[in-house]
């Protein structure tokens, strides 16, 4: 017992200092003007425009009314012998906010379905301030959208192969304000092969599909996940007996 839990501190330490995007489909490699980009702003940064019909900017993960929120989900899936998780970014806006609002937020990692049990739980919240990307509707440019990243911070949670969900909610400096999370985009098309993003209603105590209402398709949700590929298990033998030999070496001094 004493060895396997050397292993797993060896593990989890590994992944705290080498930390390595695991997801991202916020900017998917080789496509930097689609995910949370579909082009440049005259002014300076990004443009994240609905496409075609698209009629929907975002969807809220937050106040609904006293001591109820909206949440909104979606999926991934872990491969190989499993993640290590450190962190998980989305991203969302106020209308009209001149400066970051979104204070607190919580998130669990669900197994299986977004019913399914809690995986992990988001130990820490911080909101990383405005980025350079305006969320705009289809032909109407504009600076009162302006995204916020927001990061979710976990206790190095390891999670074996699997598909799992994120759930999560979103608190503004005024609770009754409401923020609201941008849908991936993806440039000439209404939505993204394979969307299937959910918003759990506090009211109805539902969850349903994220629709935008010009196209009546379901949208993905942009989110990156940080942390490290769970060493093989070849490794992980390596791994023990390299801290067995360190601890015994620390007993004879």
């Amino acid at each position: 017992m004493h060895k396997n839990l050397l292993i797993l501190a060896g593990v989890v330490a590994m992944a705290g200092a080498n930390a390595q995007s695991l997801y991202n489909n916020a900017i998917p490699a080789g496509l930097a003007d689609e995910g949370l980009r579909t082009g440049s702003r005259p002014a300076g940064g990004s443009y994240s425009e609905c496409q075609l019909t698209n009629t929907t900017a975002g969807w809220s993960a937050g106040f609904a009314a006293t001591g109820l929120y909206f949440r909104l989900a979606d999926d991934f899936s872990v491969g190989g012998p499993g993640w290590v998780v450190n962190s998980i970014t989305v991203w969302a806006y106020n209308t009209g906010a001149t400066t970051p609002t979104i204070t607190a937020g919580n998130m669990v990692i669900r197994s299986g379905s977004v019913n399914g049990g809690v995986a992990a739980t988001a130990a820490s919240f911080t909101n990383n301030g405005f980025t350079d990307i305006y969320r705009i509707f289809n032909g109407q440019p504009g600076d009162t959208r302006r995204v916020q990243k927001l990061t979710f911070t976990f206790n190095a949670d390891v999670l074996a192969a699997g598909n799992y969900w994120i759930d999560y909610s979103l608190t503004n400096v005024a609770g009754s304000l409401n923020p609201f999370n941008p849908s991936l985009t993806k440039v000439g098309a209404t939505n993204t092969p394979g969307a299937n993003a959910q918003q759990f209603n506090p009211t109805t105590g539902l969850w349903t599909s994220v629709i935008d209402t010009g196209s009546s398709t379901v949208q993905d949700l942009p989110f990156w996940i940080d942390g490290q590929v769970v060493p093989e298990p070849g490794t992980m033998i390596a791994l023990g007996a390299g801290l067995a030999a360190l601890a015994a070496r620390r007993r004879r001094k």
